[in-house]
This record gives structure tokens, C-alpha cells and sequence, in this order.
């Protein structure tokens, strides 16, 4: 008289009842009755406290498995203590995910909203923030088709040391008195990885840039891109990048050339 099928405990917990024939099949919700003629399944109302802990679980995303760590069964007990502070620390883990993803959303329209206005203008100085990127030399433009295949490798070198790419990509060169030494580079996300003896890490400085709108990625002229700078004596860095505006050509992009100003 105790007992009710798996319909009823459907309906007193809202949960489906594909969802609690998986729960048995995990091991999780085990019936108090099997009929061993017909297999149908009996449960009791303590169920209904075991199907409520299961879904504490499904909406912190603890993985289902893991309900055994917090199921006793020997006591008929369910272990909240260890289910809320492992939930606890999983949110937590969610939440600094989110945030990061949020101030990752946030350098992406600011990056927008300075593209917009360096197209609108054409010629602009401003001030751009530090950047760590992974960087390997590279001799060509981007319109080379090696080019693609060393983004492509780059992304994998990321990947591979437990980084994540950013969205911007381009080339780089830096000149010190008559010599030049050119790179492809990729930011990276934010991290609490250590970068100090990662040799791929090249950090772009802060400061005052020039910018300058073009068709075409020209950085190997720089010289001429930028004759007033190259003119004067000190190391410069020499930046192209294509244009992450509001509507993105992805077919045919527009590049913007940056100079660090003295």
C-alpha cells in the first residue's frame, strides 16, 4: 500500500520519467520493489527525496555520477553538507568563468568601437593598452596562403600549452636601428598561468599608436607607411591587424597599421 509506480513518482516530482529510468540505469534511484513478472517499477515517498537531491545536482551541473558521493545508503541518508559545499564551489567556478567571459565580450567592443573610429577618421593616435600574444617569426603578408596555415599552427601551439586565443591576429615588426625582425601573433585570454618562461609570449607595449586605415596589409612598408617615424631614432613596433568593426568583411577585410609613437 506504501508503494506507487514510476508514473505516480513522475508526476509528484515533475521529473520526466525517461529521466528517472536513466537515474536507476547511473545507479543513483534504485526502486523499493521490482514485480518479477511484469518488471514494473515501485517507489516509496522517501524517493522523492533522492529524485529532489538528484535535481540539486542537475541545476549546479554536478555530474550525475557523482551523486554516489553524497547518496548513504547504508544509513538512508543524503550527505547536504558535502552536496552544498561541492555545489558551492562549482558555482563559484562557473561564476569566474562568466566574469571572465564578460570582460572578454567587454575587449571585444572596445576593440569595435576603436576600429569604428579609426575607419570613420582614417588617421588616428591612441592610447592602446598592453597585450601579451603568442608570436613566431613569420616573413610575408597575410595575404600569402602560408599565412593561414601559421595562424592554424599557432592556434595548436596555444591549445597545446593550456592557453586560449584571443580574437586578434596579425603581424608584427619591430625594428631597432637598421635591423627588423618580422612575427604572426595572437593575443591570448586572460590566464593565471605563469608566462615568464613560456618563450612564445611576446607582450606589446602600452601606449601612444598611430593608426592608419588600409586596403591592404603593408606592413613590410612601413617605412613608407610612416616616414616621419622612421625618420627619427628609436625602436619602434609596427602593428597590422584587420579591422574587427560592427559589420566584418570577412571576405575581403580592412587592415589598420599601428606605429608606437616615441
Amino acid at each position: 500500500m506504501n508503494l506507487f509506480s514510476i508514473g505516480k513518482l513522475s508526476r509528484l516530482t515533475g521529473v520526466h520519467v525517461q529521466s528517472l529510468r536513466y537515474y536507476e540505469e547511473l545507479g543513483i534511484l534504485k526502486p523499493a520493489y521490482i514485480d518479477p513478472d511484469s518488471r514494473y517499477r515501485y517507489y516509496t515517498f522517501a524517493h522523492m527525496r533522492i529524485v529532489e537531491a538528484i535535481q540539486y545536482c542537475v541545476d549546479l551541473d554536478i555530474p550525475l555520477k557523482q551523486f554516489t558521493n553524497f547518496l548513504l545508503e547504508e544509513e538512508e541518508a543524503i550527505d547536504y553538507a558535502k552536496l552544498i559545499a561541492y555545489g558551492k564551489e562549482i558555482t563559484n567556478q562557473k561564476m569566474r568563468r562568466i566574469e571572465s567571459r564578460l570582460r572578454f565580450l567587454e575587449t571585444m567592443r572596445e576593440g569595435m568601437d576603436h576600429a569604428e573610429i579609426c575607419y570613420t577618421n582614417h588617421v588616428i593616435s591612441c592610447h592602446m593598452e598592453e597585450k601579451i600574444c603568442w608570436a613566431m617569426p613569420y616573413h610575408g603578408t597575410q595575404s600569402n596562403p602560408d599565412f593561414q596555415s601559421a595562424i592554424y599552427q599557432l592556434i595548436s601551439d596555444i591549445e597545446n600549452n593550456g592557453f586560449r586565443a584571443g580574437y586578434s591576429f596579425g603581424q608584427l615588426l619591430i625594428c631597432k636601428g637598421d635591423s627588423s625582425k618580422s612575427y604572426i601573433f595572437i593575443d591570448i585570454r586572460e590566464t593565471d598561468k605563469p608566462l615568464e618562461n613560456v618563450p612564445q609570449i611576446m607582450h606589446l607595449p602600452a601606449g601612444e599608436y598611430l593608426c592608419i586605415v588600409s586596403r591592404e596589409n603593408q606592413i613590410e612598408k612601413a617605412s613608407e607607411i610612416f616616414p616621419d617615424l622612421f625618420a627619427m631614432s628609436y625602436d619602434k613596433i609596427v602593428i597590422s591587424v584587420e579591422m574587427f568593426n560592427e559589420k566584418f568583411n570577412y571576405s575581403s577585410p580592412i587592415y589598420e597599421i599601428r606605429c608606437l609613437l616615441p
